[in-house]
């Protein structure tokens, strides 16, 4: 998304963030309601009731995304799978789910949770809709249609087979109850979501050209669309990228990988030593500092570099290490692919390895770009 989100809140202990790219789409949103769709509907009303009926149907409408995506998370947090975050942005919302399923029902009752959230929904806005008299007459009457349209309208399209929207995943879940192979479910899946992602993209480029496509009857409706299925069409690519680096990873687990016995300094001592061997001689080392008997932290050259040259001989390991609250043990055995899915997750760079209370090694996030560069598979992958 390119821009950086910020927090507006929590659900359930789940962050909710707002990337400034959603400002655009809330505000075209709003102004197309209040000054195209509505006044068209509901000729006999005022501006200022055109405005108000906009701007509720906008904050709903993304307080029902949010519901949508908190259905996935509230379902992903029943299998013990962590939630990071749930983002708004230009294209809607996304819940940031740490990692896949373990078997393909949890993945079929997680990908469902959302759109049947957003059919609910539309079932509630068109039942008060009827509760309250079904006029013609009133803002509000309008306000819940166009509720219960765009939440219907919500959960139908994120069930096509496209990967990765829920219906895609739906889709996978379902190839990988039949094949019993995740890799190969995530592959079809991926290509075929990229298939629909290039249908969407040229309809959309069809109705910019000004032909009536039924999906789109106007220009922006075109490029909105063409603009939707190079977004489906990217994530759709980068998730086979991503299948083929966790398989290349699958194969390693974290012995294979971690420094093992890495050299253990006191936090007492000044780093220029360690300044002068790491950056100098060997980039990549790795230190355990201890305060007495004690782990207190890691530093590596990633710290070391924090450093300004001058203070290098009055500056203890301890007050630029890592400390050891801020790091993530694993044990020997865990696959390499879950480690770095953890790292980008908690934006670590270094992970001890520990077994029986006792650090074995450290694993090193540049060390699994290292693998992943030697397969070929970074900065050259292509799906």
């Amino acid at each position: 998304m390119g821009l950086r989100s910020f927090r507006l809140g929590a659900l359930f202990g789940i962050p909710l963030l707002v990337n400034p790219s959603w400002f655009l789409l809330a505000g075209l949103t709003t102004w197309f309601l209040a000054t195209q769709f509505y006044p068209a509907a509901f000729e006999g009303a005022s501006r200022w009731t055109h405005l108000w009926m906009a701007g509720v149907s906008v904050a709903a409408f993304f307080a029902s995304i949010v519901l949508h995506e908190l259905a996935h998370s509230v379902v992903a947090r029943r299998f013990r799978i962590p939630v990071k975050s749930i983002t708004l942005f230009v294209f809607g919302g996304v819940a940031q789910i740490t990692r896949e399923a373990a078997r393909p029902l949890q993945e079929l009752l997680m990908a469902l949770a959302g759109p049947l959230m957003s059919l609910a929904l539309g079932a509630a806005f068109a039942g008060s809709w009827w509760l309250l008299g079904g006029r013609a007459d009133r803002g509000i009457d309008y306000v819940l249609v166009w509720l219960a349209i765009m939440n219907m309208a919500l959960g139908l399209f994120n069930l096509l087979p496209a990967f990765p929207m829920d219906g895609g995943r739906v889709f996978r879940a379902a190839l990988w109850l039949v094949t019993r192979n995740h890799a190969l479910s995530t592959g079809i899946a991926a290509w075929t979501g990229r298939g629909f992602a290039w249908g969407m993209a040229g309809l959309g480029l069809l109705a910019v050209l000004g032909r009536d496509v039924v999906v789109a009857d106007s220009v922006a409706g075109g490029a909105w669309l063409v603009l939707i299925g190079l977004f489906l069409e990217n994530a759709a690519r980068q998730s086979l990228v991503q299948n083929r680096l966790v398989r290349e990873l699958a194969q390693y687990r974290a012995e294979d990988v971690m420094v093992a016995d890495a050299p253990v300094v006191d936090a007492r001592q000044p780093v220029g030593p360690l300044a002068r061997g790491a950056l100098e001689l060997n980039p990549r080392a790795v230190y355990l500092v201890s305060d007495g008997d004690r782990l207190a932290g890691v530093l590596s050259g990633y710290e070391l570099r924090a450093v300004p040259e001058p203070l290098w001989d009055s500056t203890p390991a301890g007050a630029v290490m890592v400390p050891k609250d801020a790091l993530r043990a694993t044990a020997r055995d865990r696959l390499v692919s879950d480690v770095l899915l953890e790292m980008e997750m908690e934006e670590l760079l270094h992970m001890p390895v520990v077994e029986n209370g006792r650090v074995i090694g450290i694993v090193a996030r540049d060390r699994i770009v290292g693998l992943l560069r030697q397969a070929g598979l970074l900065g050259t992958a292509r799906a």
